[in-house]
């Protein structure tokens, strides 16, 4: 299966989502769509497989006739050793930043990059520190 995670200047990464990210260099916002397009892939970063966050989910009083429902992280899986930046998702982020508030290893994909219509994901402006 070979050595997963990308080293990228000196940073060894692992991309914890379930898709490769693919890094846009040169988008700009178009405030008409108010999403950024253009710009050029200038890194991929291939999935080194997903890290998921464990929901429970419960059911509380309706509103007005619309079902309700409250969602409470319970769990996370173990980050796996030997990364100095983990990429994950925004749900993966929260659960784990819960319980680790000083891991600054944590981000997610920051700003989508959309396709000139608005209407496809090319990829993103880089990552975020969650």
């Amino acid at each position: 299966m070979g050595e997963k995670g990308i080293i990228m200047t000196n940073s060894k990464i692992f991309n914890g989502t379930p898709h490769a990210i693919n890094v846009v260099s040169g988008a700009n916002f178009d405030p008409a769509i108010r999403k950024y397009i253009g710009g050029d892939v200038v890194v991929t970063i291939p999935s080194d497989g997903v890290l998921n966050a464990k929901i429970d989910t419960v059911e509380l009083s309706p509103v007005g006739n619309i079902p309700a429902f409250g969602k409470t992280t319970t769990g996370f899986d173990p980050l796996p050793e030997g990364y100095d930046v983990y990429i994950v998702s925004v749900l993966y982020a929260t659960a784990y930043k819960g319980s680790n508030p000083s891991d600054d290893r944590i981000y997610t994909v920051a700003d989508p990059v959309m396709s000139d219509d608005g209407k496809t994901f090319r990829g993103c402006r880089g990552i975020a520190k969650f």
